[in-house]
C-alpha cells in the first residue's frame, strides 16, 4: 500500500501494521552522516551498509519449476513457510545483521527470456497477442510488489538501493524501450548503451511527449509517487552506464559497432535524470527527499564531481558507487580504485560515500562456465578491505540465494554479517574514523605497502582510525584474478606477517588491542596493551592462513552528535 494515497493491497494486516508503524517511528530517509559524510545516518546513528543481494529482481515472480524460483530472490510463495521468497531473503538478512538490498526497476530486457515475459515484469502493460508493452498504461501489480518489497525490508531495518534503469543485462531486443517492442508509435532506442545517454546536449527529449524519453520521466515520476512514503531507500540512477569501452559495444544482434554513445551523453543523461527525481521529489504529493547515487566508472564521468569542476546535478548525488577491484583499463576505475584515487583531501578529492555494489558472484546453480565466481573467503577479502577503508557500501552479488546450511552462499552471508557486527562494534567511534591515506599507515609503520607482493601472494589491507583513541586494520593475501573485470583470487599457501610495528598517537590512556578472525568474528588470543606514549613498537602477529584484522581503543570518545548533513 501506498501510504501517501491509502490504496489498499492485499497484505495481511498484522504485517501492515508493523509496516506502518515503522515507517511513522522513522524521523526521515536515510541520509548523510553529519559527522562523518562518508557514512550514512539512519534510525539515530552512524550507518555503514553491508549486504547481500541474490540477484535483483525480487519483486519478479519466476516461473513455476525453474531453478530460479528457489535460488533467486523473487515475488514467488514458498510454501514450506507460506512466505514470499523476497521476505525469506530480507529475513536471513535481517538475522546477519546485514542491512542492504539492490533491486532494478527499469528493466532494459526482458527476465523472461525466449519463453516470453514473467508475470508483471515491467512497469508497463503487456499485450502477449503482438508482442509489445504499452508504454501509457501502467501496470499497477508491477508497482504494488516492488512497494511490497521496499516495506517488508523498512521493517526488518534493510535499506534498498532502488536502480532506475538497467541497460546491461540479458537481451535488449526483450525490452519495452527497443525499438518496435512498444505499441505507442515510438522508433524506441536502438541499442542497450542508448538506454542511459540522452541525445544532444540539453534535456529537451524528456520533456518531448513524441520522444521516448519522456516515457523514461514518466516512469521515474510514477516510481517516485509509488515509494516516496519509505524512509528506507535511495535512487542508483543506472547501473553501469559507462562501464563499457565508450565508443565500442554490440548491438541488439550482437554484433560488434562503434556507438555513437559517449561520456559527456551519459553525464548529460544522469544530470537530466536527477532533476526529474529532485523535482518529483519535495512536493506536496511527494514530500520526501531519498539520497541519489551514480554508478559510475569512468575517470571523465567522474570529473564533474570534483571541487575544481562542478555542474549543477553534481551535489544532488551524494552517493558514488563502482564494481569490481579493478576493471577493464586505465580509463575505467573499479569501485575500489575509485575509492583510493578520489576518497582523498585537496583538488582532487570527492567528498560523497563510496560504495561497492557489484562484483564476482558467489558460486551459482547455473551449470555456465562462462562465468567467474568466487568463494566467500574472496568475498570477505575484498567487503572487508573496501569497508575499513571507510567504504559507506559493500552490497555482495550473487546469482544463488542457497538458503541450505552450510551452502557457500550461507557462507558468504554468515561472513559478510561478521563483518557488519565488526564496524557496528565501533559504536561512537566510527564517527570520527577516517581512512589510512599514507601507505602503510604511520600508525602501523611496517605494514607492507598495499598490493606488496610477498611470497606467492600480495599484501592488501584497509585501514582507519581516529588519532588518539581507536584503530581498526585489516589485511588479506591475494592475487588478482586473470579477467578483465577482477576479483581477488585466494593462493594456494602464503608467506604471512609474523610481527606488525604499531605507533598509535600519544594519549591519556592506555590502548587495548585484539586480533581478530574475519571469518568467524572471534578474538584470537588474548588483548594486549598498547602504551600511549607515542613509541613505536613491534607485536606478534598470531597464526593465520588468510587474513586477519585487528582493532586498537583506548575508550576515549571525541563527543558529537549525529545528525543528517544539510
Amino acid at each position: 500500500m501506498n501510504i501517501a494515497t491509502g490504496r489498499a493491497r492485499g497484505i495481511a494486516a498484522v504485517a501492515l501494521a508493523g509496516m506502518l508503524s515503522n515507517t511513522l517511528a522513522q524521523a526521515a530517509p536515510l541520509c548523510i552522516d553529519a559527522v562523518n559524510p562518508q557514512y550514512f545516518h539512519y534510525g539515530g546513528k552512524t550507518t555503514p551498509l553491508v549486504g547481500y543481494s541474490p540477484e535483483y529482481i525480487c519483486h519478479l515472480e519466476q516461473r513455476s519449476g525453474t531453478p530460479e524460483v528457489t535460488q533467486l530472490c523473487n515475488y514467488n510463495l514458498d510454501a514450506g513457510s507460506g512466505k514470499r521468497n523476497f521476505q525469506r531473503v530480507i529475513d536471513e538478512l535481517a538475522l546477519r545483521h546485514l542491512n542492504v538490498l539492490r533491486v532494478w526497476a527499469g528493466l532494459g530486457h526482458s527476465p523472461g527470456g525466449a519463453a516470453g515475459p514473467l508475470p508483471n515484469e515491467q512497469p508497463f502493460v503487456y499485450n502477449a497477442g503482438n508482442g509489445t508493452w504499452d508504454l501509457y498504461s501502467w501496470n499497477q501489480t508491477y508497482f504494488d510488489r516492488l512497494e511490497e518489497v521496499v516495506a517488508y525490508a523498512q521493517g526488518k531495518g534493510v535499506i534498498v538501493e532502488v536502480t532506475l534503469f538497467d541497460a546491461f543485462s540479458g537481451d535488449f531486443r526483450t525490452s519495452p524501450w527497443y525499438s518496435g517492442k512498444n505499441s505507442n508509435g515510438y522508433l524506441g532506442l536502438a541499442d542497450e548503451w542508448t538506454l542511459t545517454a540522452a541525445p544532444g546536449a540539453t534535456c529537451a527529449p524528456f520533456n518531448t511527449a513524441t520522444n521516448i524519453y519522456s516515457r523514461q520521466k514518466a516512469f521515474v515520476e510514477k516510481l517516485v509517487a509509488e515509494l516516496n512514503a519509505y524512509d528506507n531507500l535511495y535512487w542508483e540512477l543506472a547501473n553501469e552506464p559507462d562501464l563499457s569501452i565508450v565508443k565500442a559495444g554490440y548491438n541488439s544482434s550482437g554484433a560488434v559497432v562503434a556507438d555513437s554513445v559517449s561520456v559527456p551523453r551519459i553525464v548529460k543523461w544522469h544530470e537530466c535524470m536527477t532533476d526529474i527525481v529532485r523535482n518529483a521529489e519535495g512536493t506536496a504529493a511527494s514530500p520526501k527527499r531519498h539520497l541519489i547515487a551514480a554508478n559510475y566508472h569512468t575517470q571523465a564521468a567522474l570529473a564533474p564531481f570534483r571541487s575544481i569542476v562542478s555542474p549543477t546535478y553534481a551535489p544532488d548525488v551524494k552517493i558514488l558507487t563502482g564494481h569490481y577491484i579493478q576493471v577493464r583499463d586505465a580509463g575505467r576505475l573499479s569501485a575500489t580504485e575509485k575509492q583510493k584515487t578520489y576518497l582523498i583531501p585537496g583538488l582532487q578529492g570527492i567528498p560523497r560515500v563510496y560504495g561497492f555494489n557489484e562484483g564476482r558472484p558467489t558460486p551459482s546453480y547455473r551449470s555456465s562456465g562462462s562465468f567467474d565466481y568466487i568463494t566467500p573467503d574472496e568475498a570477505r577479502a575484498e567487503a572487508w578491505e573496501f569497508m575499513l577503508g571507510e567504504g559507506g557500501i559493500y552490497n555482495h552479488y550473487t546469482t544463488d540465494w542457497s538458503a541450505s546450511g552450510g551452502s557457500e552462499p550461507q557462507q558468504t552471508r554468515v561472513q559478510l554479517g561478521r563483518l557488519a557486527d565488526f564496524l557496528a562494534g565501533l559504536g561512537p567511534y566510527l564517527r570520527q574514523m577516517s581512512r589510512a591515506t599514507n601507505d602503510p599507515p604511520t600508525w602501523a609503520p611496517n605494514l607492507p605497502a598495499f598490493g606488496t607482493p610477498r611470497g606467492g601472494s600480495n599484501v592488501y589491507w584497509g585501514a582507519m582510525q581516529q588519532n588518539g583513541s581507536t584503530y581498526a586494520l585489516y589485511l588479506h593475501h591475494s592475487n588478482p584474478s586473470a579477467d578483465a573485470f577482477k576479483a581477488y583470487a585466494k593462493p594456494a599457501s602464503i608467506t604471512r606477517l609474523t610481527t606488525l610495528d604499531l605507533q598509535p598517537a600519544a594519549a591519556a590512556v592506555n590502548y587495548t588491542g585484539e586480533w581478530i578472525n574475519p571469518a568467524t568474528g572471534a578474538r584470537i588470543g588474548a588483548t594486549f596493551v598498547v602504551p600511549a606514549d607515542g613509541v613505536r613498537r613491534s607485536y606478534v602477529v598470531p597464526a593465520y592462513s588468510y587474513d586477519i584484522a585487528l582493532k586498537m581503543s583506548n575508550g576515549l570518545v571525541v563527543a558529537s552528535t549525529g545528525t543528517c548533513a544539510p
